[in-house]
């Protein structure tokens, strides 16, 4: 520790040895004189292109869920696992990324009689895609009565999250449920009849032991395959021999 009449100077502060050289040495270092560059995005235009495409489109009904709201009417939605589905589709299994910003908690209440507990908190949630661009957006989770806070807490933050998430995926597009807020579109594809999914085994990730064991197909060694081919050399050289046919 330095002292000087004005201030303060910690050792731990100072540049350890040639971090003066790197771009960042623990800081966010800007050349004055150094031109600033413009970020050039990792899409080219035909992927932006066809994500544009992939994103306007409105949902078949077999994504879309429905359960009763508090008012009795049925209320329509799309599930946290078809979300996250569609957006690998959209966006590649390795192209976006969610990210939590924030947890705010609004209210926690104890019974002093039966000491269970009541909770209310919201989670903001960003979506980032690839090349930078990212949407964020606020969800919200409860719970009502619980036996602990810790499990209140948990179930709380879970839906809380869950509904950021799709919440933020939303704003990219139709087909990651935006469609759905569109009460004209909601009145037609409720009419279509969504066929049931397939069920095939053959799709499912099985351990090892339980896999199916599948017989690979017979192939001839080389010794059956040299011992072939000189057989039939020396079947030639019979019917030849027989023939008084010359052998070149």
């Amino acid at each position: 520790m330095f002292k000087d009449g004005f201030s303060l100077v910690f050792a731990a502060d100072l540049d350890r040895p040639g971090e003066q050289h790197l771009n960042t040495g623990g800081k966010t270092i800007t050349n004055p004189f150094e031109e600033v560059k413009p970020r050039i995005s990792e899409y080219t235009a035909q992927e932006i292109a066809t994500l544009q495409s992939r994103l306007e489109k409105q949902l078949g009904p077999e994504y879309i869920s429905s359960r009763v709201g508090p008012s009795g009417q049925k209320v329509h939605y799309l599930a946290a696992e078809k979300c996250i589905q569609l957006a690998n589709e959209v966006f590649g299994f390795n192209g976006w990324s969610s990210q939590i910003m924030d947890v705010q908690v609004d209210f926690v209440d104890e019974n002093p009689q039966t000491f269970k507990v009541s909770l209310g908190l919201s989670v903001i949630v960003r979506v980032t895609l690839r090349d930078g661009t990212f949407h964020e957006d606020v969800g919200y989770g409860h719970m009502e009565n619980c036996k602990g806070k810790a499990a209140a807490f948990e179930k709380a933050k879970k839906e809380g999250t869950t509904d950021a998430l799709k919440r933020a995926l939303r704003n990219f597009g139709n087909v990651l449920g935006n469609c759905i807020y569109d009460k004209e579109y909601l009145k037609q594809v409720t009419k279509v009849k969504a066929q049931p999914a397939k069920w095939d085994v053959e799709k499912l990730h099985r351990h090892s032991t339980f896999a199916p064991v599948k017989k690979e197909p017979e192939f001839k060694s080389l010794e059956d395959k040299s011992m072939n081919g000189a057989a039939g050399a020396n079947i030639c050289e019979f019917y030849l021999a027989g023939s008084g046919r010359r052998k070149y």
